[in-house]
């Protein structure tokens, strides 16, 4: 049973009951190629049009610049502590792939999952960032970390040290030069008084945060507009969900309309289409607004695409 106190005993203000009874919908994303041979201009127009054609929500991305073998610091998703993409795998850098898909698609959403933003300089990705919302028409989310490997900060000339103080002033930025006529802020790390940005993103970008230590969940709460949760942290999502949620309302923040999304949930093959609907049903009763699923790379993608499509999405999209 899903537990609605946290360790403390205190009531859980962010606690969704199971949504059986609700009417109620779930987005289903789909990560594009990105890592190794499958990321082909070929292949990557081939699975974002058959994600567009077959009624998906949205496609992913996530973010590494350089990997090695030898890596230092620990991947804190894994037991062993590695990271799971080979470090001489072609990785393709997240904005300018969905760039790519943006160019071949009109309807899904074009999402990060997660872009590791204190190794990024915030001005220029707020630039970047905008050129691409404006040239999708407004398709852009951003789902944003702080990072656990040290040695690529410095590969970067980036700080590792402070990082989750530069997010806050990051995102703050990007707001900054997003929505206001002209730039205003001045913080310890940034300042963008005076500068302006264009264009402007179409809508209003929506920003969700990944990780679960408790200055990141507040960091959610007080900046972004929802959560993104991995598999891992499924054992204290509640808690978690809570914290983001009223750390909002402490701030003056309405957290009715925040979203709670989860990555990498289920991967898509021949032989996996009804236990992966199976999975994201069962994340559906958790109350998660979008899930984002993983082709395998060996798989048929407009095949399972279709089939996947055919058999489970409208009943997940519906209520």
């Amino acid at each position: 049973m899903r537990r609605t106190r946290d360790r403390l005993g205190h009531i859980c203000r962010g606690y969704r009951p199971p949504r059986d009874s609700w009417e109620v919908s779930m987005k289903v994303g789909i990560y594009l190629p990105q890592v190794g041979g499958v990321a082909s201009p070929e292949n990557i127009k081939r699975v974002a049009t058959a994600v567009e054609a077959n009624g998906y929500d949205s496609l992913w991305t996530f973010d590494h610049v350089v990997l090695r073998p030898d890596q230092g610091s620990d991947y804190p998703y894994s037991e062993d502590g590695r990271f799971l993409v080979p470090a001489e795998a072609p990785f393709l850098e997240p904005l300018t792939l969905m760039t790519f898909a943006a160019a071949v698609t009109e309807r899904v959403e074009l999402g990060t999952a997660v872009l590791v933003a204190p190794m990024r300089a915030p001005v220029l990705h707020a630039k970047l960032m905008a050129t691409l919302d404006h040239l999708a028409g407004g398709r852009l989310i951003l789902g944003a970390g702080v990072g656990w490997w040290k040695e690529e900060f410095e590969a970067l000339s980036m700080p590792f040290d402070r990082r989750g103080a530069r997010m806050d002033e990051y995102l703050q930025v990007l707001r900054d030069l997003w929505e206001n006529e002209i730039g205003s802020f001045e913080g310890e790390f940034y300042n963008t008084r005076g500068w302006y940005c264009r264009p402007q993103p179409p809508r209003r970008v929506p920003i969700l945060l990944g990780g679960n230590n408790p200055r990141q969940l507040r960091r959610a709460g007080r900046f972004a507009d929802g959560y993104l949760a991995n598999p891992a942290m499924l054992d204290t999502l509640d808690e978690d969900w809570a914290l983001v949620k009223s750390e909002a309302e402490s701030h003056g923040r309405d957290s009715s309309g925040m979203q709670l999304m989860i990555n990498r949930i289920t991967v898509l093959a021949e032989d996996t289409i009804d236990e992966a609907a199976e999975t994201l049903n069962e994340m559906k009763s958790r109350g998660f607004d979008q899930a984002i699923a993983n082709l395998h790379p060996a798989a048929d993608a407009e095949a399972v695409l279709a089939e996947f499509a055919g058999k489970h999405l409208q009943g997940l999209q519906s209520g």
